[in-house]
């Protein structure tokens, strides 16, 4: 007996499906604003800090991205729900430390690609070794780990699904409760896959073009 289709699910159960993709891009976007501030602390400590602040960088490199996703999942929940921390922000947590790791080597690769008279020429123009960073080396850094930073964001939305694991109830989690209920297994991950599919799809090309868009003023480069 031949497998016979019911797409209509998909409609039925429209409700979980567009809460799980709304509970989907907040974790996305949350965990990416996490990883951003981490990484671009530890990138730039790695970049050029101290010898402490670059050995603290490394160290958090290291051990947070060779540490799988799923077992920061774990960690976080089992450890953080004893301080009542939902398991939303559980999963957040997860996402910003572990992509965190990811975001500090593209920071530091960036920062150490710009060539070193840029800095020189920024202090001996009378810029602080912060202003040269921030209005300098940053803006000039920034185009060049678009494309990679594009790729981390899309990246992390897939990542996210590993948060159904300890109960967020996003889109993979929402797949399963459908399927659970209703049996209807091809329907219920097809559907949910395709908008993964659209959903990184789109939000990675307007990531790169707008990342990669943002010229660097000319008379910002020394």
């Amino acid at each position: 007996m031949s497998y016979q289709f019911d797409w209509g699910v998909l409609w039925r159960y429209r409700e979980a499906l567009a809460e799980g993709f709304a509970l989907t891009l907040a974790l996305s976007l949350l965990g990416l604003l996490g990883a951003l501030a981490l990484g671009i602390v530890a990138g730039t400590a790695g970049a050029g800090g101290r010898r402490a602040a670059r050995g603290f960088a490394g160290t958090y490199v290291e051990v947070a991205r060779n540490v799988p996703l799923l077992v920061h999942m774990y960690f976080w929940y089992l450890g953080l729900t004893a301080l009542r921390l939902p398991a939303f922000w559980c999963g957040v947590l997860a996402l910003a430390i572990y992509s965190g790791a990811y975001v500090a080597e593209i920071v530091r690769a960036g920062i150490q690609s710009v060539p070193q008279g840029q800095t020189a020429a920024a202090l001996a123009s009378g810029l602080s070794p912060r202003q040269a960073l921030v209005h300098v080396i940053y803006p000039q850094a920034l185009r060049i780990v678009a494309p990679s930073l594009a790729g981390l964001l899309s990246q992390l939305i897939k990542d996210s699904s590993l948060a159904s694991v300890i109960s967020v109830g996003e889109l993979t989690f929402a797949a399963g409760a459908i399927e659970g209920e209703t049996f209807r297994t091809f329907e219920a991950y097809i559907g949910v896959s395709l908008l993964y599919l659209v959903t990184v799809t789109a939000i990675s090309q307007l990531t790169l073009r707008t990342l990669s868009g943002r010229a660097v003023d000319p008379e910002m480069r020394y």
